[in-house]
């Protein structure tokens, strides 16, 4: 189904499609990169329209998206295409709105997997060097770019140095390939003459290094986190991972395999987050609150609980209440991978806060039976909590971005709806992330 173009920014900088050579594999597809600018680089600018971005700066990051992160993508997908270990169907993105506190406030994100999976690196399944590639040239265009603790962290949790028959056991253990992914933050406005108004992030897979050395995917990232150099520097940083290590050394080990990613920032380790990205296999809400708060141990969050509660209500139609606290928590290694549909609680660590600063990404798909039913309870949602400016909804908005099938199909579009408060878990303002899909890999559609 071909895609209604609603960007003009998109169009004009379409006009002359770039196709960088050496990036291209023998065997690649002359139309890879253009396939993933007609889709992928439509949504985003479609989402950078909707979110009221200026013609500038979608100029800027969509030109940078075009040439350096199209042609890293590889063939467009087919029946026998590697999956990425981002979108539920296999696709390398999820892609978010962000809202702070009304509709009004919105902001792009993204994420992207630009490992060798189109068509498969056989000599090197874990290597980075497309990833690399993209970073380097992030760090001639971005102001204050710093990737001290990327490198750091990168040595840590990246295989990609083992021989290659190493490299394959521990892609068959893990079951998927992707070690890295990239991430996105798109400004509303530019800093410079020549900048990119972006701030860059990467995320790192902590199940290959724990699955080479015999490790929790928990006590992987620890690790990780107490080597960066400087780290003794900012004591509440490890203050807070060792709230998150207490509370879950009062769980059952398989606890510590549910984490999915590390996360930091492109910037310098006074200003860097660390991120954990855990996910939670049960689906009672008290539970569910109970991982959020740490058991209590990060203080100040009770007024939200109802907010929460509603979220997850009101986004699966009514069906939370009624399906919820039948599935186990039996093996939460298996919700790290791909394809399971768990709750994910996001832990944010900074130099400047004595306390992890938590954030619930509910999975309204288990339960809605379709994205209209998601993305009308978000609505309500907005509404109910004065979030709502009176203008275009999200629904409105999504169906806009999203031209390839109608919401009320089916689930897929609407991954994670997340929500909690800001870096500071002391100061009360909330943002919301409404993660989306594009379905690369089931509805391929350029």
């Amino acid at each position: 189904m071909a895609v209604a173009i609603e960007s003009p920014i998109f169009q004009a900088i379409g006009q002359d499609m770039a196709r960088p050579k050496e990036v291209e594999k023998p065997g690649m597809a002359a139309d890879g990169p253009l396939y993933w600018w007609n889709t992928s680089g439509c949504d985003l600018a479609n989402m950078l329209h909707e979110a009221g971005y200026s013609e500038e700066v979608q100029r800027r990051f969509l030109s940078y998206y075009r040439d350096t992160i199209c042609p890293r993508l590889g063939e467009r997908p087919n029946d026998s295409s590697i999956k990425s270990g981002v979108g539920r169907d296999g696709n390398p993105f999820e892609y978010s709105f962000e809202l702070k506190g009304s509709t009004k406030n919105q902001a792009v994100r993204f994420v992207v997997d630009v490992s060798e999976l189109r068509p498969m690196n056989r000599s090197s399944p874990l290597s980075v060097a497309h990833s690399e590639q993209a970073i380097d040239s992030l760090s001639q265009r971005t102001t204050g770019f710093d990737d001290t603790w990327y490198r750091a962290l990168g040595r840590w949790f990246v295989q990609s140095d083992l021989p290659e028959q190493e490299q394959e056991a521990l892609v068959a253990k893990v079951g998927y390939q992707t070690s890295v992914i990239l991430g996105f933050d798109v400004h509303k406005t530019v800093s410079s003459p020549y900048s990119l108004p972006v701030l860059g992030k990467v995320y790192f897979s902590p199940c290959f290094v724990a699955a080479a050395k015999g490790i929790s995917r928990w006590q992987a990232a620890r690790l990780g986190v107490r080597q960066l150099p400087g780290i003794t520097s900012y004591p509440k940083i490890l203050q807070s991972l060792e709230i998150i290590d207490d509370y879950l050394s009062a769980k059952p080990q398989d606890w510590e395999e549910g984490l999915r990613y590390v996360a930091t920032d492109f910037v310098g380790s006074q200003k860097a987050r660390l991120k954990v990205y855990m996910r939670y296999a049960g689906d009672s809400f008290d539970d569910i609150w109970d991982y959020y708060s740490l058991g209590g141990r990060i203080p100040g969050l009770e007024d939200d609980k109802e907010k929460f509660r509603d979220l997850m209500e009101l986004t699966s139609g009514g069906e939370h209440k009624t399906r919820s606290g039948k599935r186990e928590v039996s093996d939460q290694r298996s919700v790290a991978k791909v394809a399971k549909k768990a709750t994910a609680i996001y832990f944010s660590l900074s130099a400047g806060n004595a306390y992890p600063a938590p954030k619930i990404c509910i999975y309204p798909a288990n339960y809605a039976k379709n994205d209209e039913v998601i993305a009308q309870g978000l609505d309500e949602w907005l509404r109910k909590y004065g979030w709502s400016d009176g203008g275009q909804t999200m629904e409105e908005q999504v169906k806009r971005v999203f031209t390839h099938r109608r919401l009320d199909e089916k689930t897929g579009i609407f991954t994670f709806i997340g929500i909690g408060r800001k870096e500071d878990p002391k100061k009360k303002d909330l943002s919301i992330q409404v993660y989306l899909s594009p379905e690369l890999y089931s509805n391929p559609r350029y």
